[in-house]
This record gives C-alpha cells, structure tokens and sequence, in this order.
C-alpha cells in the first residue's frame, strides 16, 4: 500500500502561522499600514495623518494638528472600517488619536526609521536564535523582503 503524500502548504499560509505564533503578526500590520497609507485612507488623509504603532488591537494615529484630530474623530467609524478591510478583517478595536509629526510622504518607500540596536546587544543574540531565523528565512528570494524579515525578527528576539 502506498503512503498518503502529505498535502502542500502554500507559503504564504506558513508564513502567516509562524508570524501569529511568534507574535509578529501585529508588527506586520504595523508594517502593511504604513507601507499603504495612502491606498487604505486616501491621498488627502494620508497627507496628514500617519499610521504610528499598533497595541492591544489599538492602532495609534498622528495627526499634523488639532484641527485634523477633530476631523479625524468624525471620520474614526469609516476610517476604522477601511483599515480593517485593508487587514482582511477585524484587526483593530479603536483608533486612538493624538497631534505631533507626521512622516512626509517622500521620505522614502520603507517603513519609518527604527533605531539601530547597539552593537553590545546583537552580540548578545544567542547563535541558536539566529540560526532560527536564518533558517525561518532561507526560503524567501526576495532579497528585500529577506533582510526586512531576518531586520524584523532580530529586532523582536528576546
């Protein structure tokens, strides 16, 4: 009797289930809003508003000043349903508005500058954690996608 072929998963399914096991799935939200800012909300939003974090299902967003916080707070129904539909469901409860500066919008295609981690503290990264991330990584070719990953993953390791 032949052995049953086990069934294939699609990469994008593995990789879902390892972002929502390790708890990065949130940040991978973080990372799509901003990314698409002005698709999700619209140009004219987007050029003063800028998705900020993501916590406890709480998307934090800057507005240029307190006349766009008033205005935002009209809009917080719908504009809280178009980001849900841009995250493929109910990924966030509420959004919470606060003024301050928002990231112009030809600073460049990435997500906003982190800050680097220190020298000290990669080389306190343990070599089986890398090895663990190399390894949830290898398959990715995109060499963009690949180093953000590997950026990603490095950044959240205890």
């Amino acid at each position: 009797m032949a052995k049953k072929r086990p069934s294939l998963n699609s990469l994008p399914d593995i990789l879902s289930r390892f972002l929502t096991t390790h708890g990065m799935a949130i940040h991978m939200l973080e990372f799509k809003l901003q990314q698409h800012w002005p698709e999700i909300v619209g140009e004219h939003i987007a050029r003063h508003t800028w998705p900020d974090s993501v916590r406890h299902r709480k998307l934090y967003l800057v507005a240029e000043n307190s006349v766009w916080l008033q205005h935002l707070l009209f809009l917080k129904p719908e504009l809280l349903a178009k980001i849900n539909r841009a995250a493929d469901g109910e990924a966030l409860s509420d959004l919470v508005l606060r003024v301050g500066t928002v990231r112009p919008p030809d600073a460049g295609d990435g997500p906003a500058p982190q800050p680097a981690r220190s020298e000290q503290t990669d080389a306190d990264a343990s070599m089986e954690t890398r090895a663990e991330i190399a390894a949830a990584v290898h398959a990715v070719a995109d060499p963009d996608l690949h180093l953000r990953l590997t950026t990603l993953f490095s950044n959240s390791a205890p």
